[in-house]
């Protein structure tokens, strides 16, 4: 059953002009950026101070697909869930004979991939290198990995905010506040030193920043599994209270 919602879930993006638009859209603009890093280093001498080619793809080409993430997540989520809620089609899962956890999965994987897509398209943009350039393989695993981790938090938050409205725009604008939150977190440097590692913790973009770099920790990996579940289960928690 979660296949079966998560397959009707594709369906409804690719066989729409959404899905493939954000996919040409993110693809135009990793594309670009893509070139303008690689024009910094075209000449005959590199500019000072500017960080080999694999580090500046990862920083600047990846930093770019997570914001694309970002701004795509909400969207997608909103299609799934709070759509479904205004035009009353969700009250046809409601009454079906499966868990609310299998109609969140389902849910949770067709938003899921598309962002995995968007999310492949920076280290397909840097298998192009190969044999022209020295390619850092696992700078780039590292930073795909990341990328994946992302697209596993934002996807829950994008469903998390869907859930709470039934209007797709606002669902929409509380997915890109609760992501711009967990963005800004870390820049509270005023507050105290405890406090501010704590907020460092809870930004994902901190995270992220040593996939960038081609560090894999475990306390990292962890971070974006336990906010994904979190979000999952705050999710869960009120299709329960809608469903009673």
């Amino acid at each position: 059953m979660i296949l079966t919602i998560a397959r009707r879930e594709w369906a409804a993006a690719f066989k729409t002009p959404l899905g493939w638009l954000l996919l040409a859209a993110s693809q135009l603009v990793l594309a670009w950026v893509f070139l303008q890093v690689l024009d910094q280093f075209s000449g005959i001498e590199v500019p000072a101070n500017t960080p080999g080619l694999n580090l500046a793809l990862s920083h600047h080409l990846f930093g770019t697909a997570a914001v694309l993430l970002l701004l795509v997540a909400p969207l997608l989520g909103t299609r799934t869930l709070s759509t479904e809620r205004r035009e009353g089609t969700d009250q046809l899962l409601g009454a079906a004979p499966v868990t609310i956890a299998a109609v969140l999965l389902g849910k949770f994987l067709g938003v899921l991939v598309p962002l995995l897509l968007v999310a492949l398209l920076p280290p397909g943009l840097t298998l192009t290198l190969y044999g022209a350039a020295p390619v850092d393989a696992g700078l780039f695993l590292a930073a795909t990995l990341g990328l994946a981790l992302v697209a596993l938090l934002f996807a829950a938050v994008g469903l998390y905010a869907a859930s709470l409205s039934a209007q797709p725009a606002l669902g929409t604008l509380l997915g890109y506040g609760i992501l711009l939150f967990l963005s800004v977190l870390n820049r509270a440097d005023q507050l105290g030193a405890d406090l501010v590692s704590v907020l460092d913790w809870l930004s994902w973009n901190q995270h992220l920043y040593w996939f960038l770099t081609g560090v894999v920790r475990l306390s990292d990996v962890g971070y974006f599994l336990l906010m994904t579940l979190l979000f999952l289960a705050l999710t869960c928690r009120r299709l329960a209270n809608l469903r009673q």
